[in-house]
């Protein structure tokens, strides 16, 4: 019997045929980018702010962290909106404002001879860029 007649009809090599033939393209979704915010500082020991965040990709499963604290506040694609907690704003400072797009799925789709085929990937989150909120005293 001749090696190669074997090697022909192993599942294996199959699949490394196919692997090796695919053309696969996997597109998750970009990151979150905040153009601006609204107000841009507030004074010591007041009230809650409400904080308009608008940028571009924001998602429905996007949150807001302000100095770490995490709120969620999905308006559209281009605008969210958090309550920055009293607590937060208590003392004069800086506060670090990003939208974070948690880990998701995105589509891959290949082409094998001819034949597209699609499935699920895993992407990572993304993190936008950071911008500051000024506690005046």
């Amino acid at each position: 019997m001749n090696l190669d007649s074997k090697a022909a009809r192993s599942p294996l090599f199959y699949l490394l045929v196919i692997a090796l033939a695919s053309t696969v393209s996997c597109s998750c979704p970009p990151a979150p980018s905040i153009t601006s915010i609204s107000p841009t500082s507030t004074t010591a020991g007041g009230d809650p702010v409400e904080l308009t965040i608008n940028g571009d990709n924001f998602l429905s499963t996007s949150t807001v962290d302000i100095n770490g604290i995490l709120a969620p506040s999905y308006v559209n694609s281009h605008q969210l909106i958090a309550t920055i907690p009293a607590t937060a704003i208590a003392q004069p400072g800086t506060l670090n404002v990003l939208v974070l797009n948690p880990p998701g799925s995105g589509g891959s789709t290949g082409s094998i001879g001819g034949i597209t085929t699609s499935s699920n990937a895993t992407c990572a989150g993304n993190n936008s860029n950071s911008v500051s909120f000024t506690v005046n005293p």
